[in-house]
């Protein structure tokens, strides 16, 4: 195994040496096509006992010289530089598949690509640092993904224990308000626990691919199943909606569709204004969720990270967006975001 220095000069010497006998036979025919024809006539001059004719050999050797200095120098640089970028691209390629391959490696999808193999020393290398790098990853984020549906399964039961024995604090008849107003504050803090631990819960079954029942749903249908429920929580802002087709059937699961739908407009919820405006609509192969809003643009690249919360005004615990992007890459939807005048603007292609 050679080292990449050793590699491209052995390549490139054998490549110049190569150049250089290839460039043999053109020195060859310009030395004959300005200095033969004088040579000739000396020879028979001398041949013939005739005067030798008189004729300007040092220019023609200086225009000879110099035309052959820059006819062979241009073509020789010009190969030069053919011959290193081809050895560049060469020597190069394992780099430039083992850099495609890291680029396309996703951690949720619990693969480590095959790194593409190399005799040269520096790639081998980094190659076996890279694969040691992806399986620690992976090896991290499983545990990671294990420890959170664990923890979400072995809460959900204290929880919904804590909230009964509230319940059942707020029936008795001889608490004081204060006591009342008390219990009510945990209630509602345990109401909040209780929620962060299922989006927690959908969350790490998302990464695990335990959604396995895919059938063809309908997104109108759907909401308008699921809209009237959320009515209750848009309060005095007004919701539109713009059905441009009377069907868009998707395959997908029909719980993940609803709770992609519930996170984003509980989202325009929250980042609205009072008095503000949600806006519904569906084409051919998107649903678009749209609102008004006093913010300016949200942070493209946080925007869909788990927790993210753009400022401590907003209510909720920063896993909404986060859960409606991993429903999306379950199923191969695409989601994006813009902000256009005024507007926070959510679509969702379903291709």
């Amino acid at each position: 195994m050679k080292s990449l220095l050793h590699k491209s000069m052995m390549q490139f010497l054998l490549c110049t040496f190569i150049i250089l006998i290839l460039a043999a036979p053109l020195f060859y025919w310009l030395t004959k096509s300005f200095y033969a024809e004088d040579m000739i006539d000396i020879i028979e001059a001398v041949q013939r006992n005739e005067p030798i004719p008189e004729l300007d050999l040092e220019e023609d050797i200086m225009q000879g010289v110099m035309i052959q200095y820059i006819l062979i120098s241009g073509i020789l640089g010009i190969a030069i530089i053919l011959v290193n970028s081809l050895i560049a691209k060469r020597l190069w390629r394992p780099f430039d598949e083992t850099l495609k391959q890291i680029e396309d490696f996703r951690l949720e999808n619990g693969v480590i690509p095959p790194l593409t193999e190399s005799r040269i020393k520096e790639f081998t290398r980094l190659n076996f640092a890279l694969n040691r790098l992806m399986e620690n990853s992976l090896r991290s984020y499983q545990t990671q993904k294990e420890f959170t549906e664990n923890a979400s399964h072995e809460l959900q039961t204290p929880l919904a224990v804590f909230q009964s024995k509230l319940d059942l604090l707020l029936q008795q008849p001889d608490i004081t308000q204060q006591q009342a107003k008390i219990i009510q504050g945990l209630y509602d803090v345990s109401t909040r626990l209780s929620r962060m631990n299922k989006n927690l819960l959908l969350l790490a079954k998302l990464d695990n691919k335990q959604y396995n029942q895919l059938t063809v749903v309908d997104v109108i249908a759907t909401l308008k199943e699921v809209l009237p429920l959320l009515e209750n929580l848009t309060g005095n802002i007004t919701l539109h909606k713009e059905f441009h087709c009377t069907e868009l059937k998707v395959r997908g699961n029909k719980s993940l569709l609803e709770s992609l739908i519930n996170n984003l407009v509980v989202n325009a919820v929250r980042h609205n204004t009072p008095n503000g405006t949600i806006l519904i609509s569906v084409d051919s192969n998107r649903l678009t969720v749209s609102n008004s809003s006093s913010e300016g643009a949200l942070d493209k690249h946080l925007l869909f990270n788990r927790f993210y919360r753009p400022s401590e005004k907003v209510k909720g615990n920063g896993l909404g967006l986060s859960i409606a992007k991993a429903i999306c890459d379950y199923h191969n939807w695409r989601i994006d975001y813009e902000y256009k005048e005024g507007l926070h603007v959510f679509c969702v292609d379903f291709v």
